[in-house]
């Protein structure tokens, strides 16, 4: 299953511009390491399903670009841990992480 959807990813590669590809693979890697947390944590199903529904928009608010283009900068790696990781909330609006 893993090598369908890396040939699928790598198609859909193809037809994106680099920003595009860039985003994508920082949100993929981003979503599964967010819900191996989940799991890790024994936080229950929801908490996978507001990761994959939540990700784009944590990503847009926490300025994921910014922390990238600044690469070992730790003063902006902290300000994205602070703001992107407590961004995925559950349904009373409390923060998985």
């Amino acid at each position: 299953m893993k090598k369908i959807y890396i040939f699928i990813a790598s198609l859909l590669l193809c037809a994106c511009s680099a920003e595009q590809a860039e985003e994508f693979a920082f949100r993929k890697t981003a979503e599964n390491d967010l819900i191996e947390m989940c799991a890790s944590e024994g936080k229950n199903e929801s908490c996978e399903q507001s990761v994959k529904d939540q990700i784009k928009s944590c990503m847009i608010k926490s300025n994921w670009r910014k922390y990238l283009e600044a690469e070992d900068d730790e003063k902006e790696m902290m300000r994205f841990v602070t703001s992107f990781y407590p961004c995925f909330k559950d349904k009373n609006g409390d923060s998985y992480f």
